[in-house]
């Protein structure tokens, strides 16, 4: 099933009024999960479907708060990123650290001194990453 038939059926939309509106969420959720989490989503899986789904009923119910990702969404979303793979992450800056900052910047990694681990803050989570040839990677193993 199409994943804008299912956003639709979920928020019991029967109607084409908002289809235009709820596609500019989809392909905003795509691209989001594409450029900022890396990662790369098979549109004939049904697990990948229903998480973009939810991600964006959520999105569309939510949209004139300010509040977190639900919890839920959240670990799903790590799931996903330990599980697929998540591949090519935007890097913008690279730092040697002795300890984890408690607000970290989006898009650094950090290099942490005490067991040379590379880390990035992802979805609200510490996820140690990798460069492999030439592209940031949520390691799989």
């Amino acid at each position: 099933m199409e994943v804008l038939q299912l956003v639709k059926s979920r928020l019991g939309i029967s109607s084409s009024v908002r289809d235009a509106y709820l596609t500019a969420i989809i392909d905003g959720v795509m691209m989001e999960l594409s450029d900022e989490k890396g990662l790369v989503l098979d549109n004939n899986n049904s697990y990948h479907q229903q998480f973009i789904s939810d991600y964006v009923t959520w999105r569309y119910q939510n949209r004139d708060s300010e509040g977190a990702m639900p919890r839920h969404l959240q670990f799903r979303l790590h799931n996903l990123i330990i599980h697929v793979g998540s591949a090519n992450l935007r890097v913008d800056t690279i730092s040697n650290v002795d300890v984890l900052p408690v607000t970290p910047d989006q898009y650094t990694v950090y290099n942490l001194s005490t067991d040379g681990s590379y880390q990035m803050y992802i979805n609200s989570q510490w996820t140690v990453v990798e460069l492999v040839s030439g592209q940031w990677r949520v390691t799989t193993s």
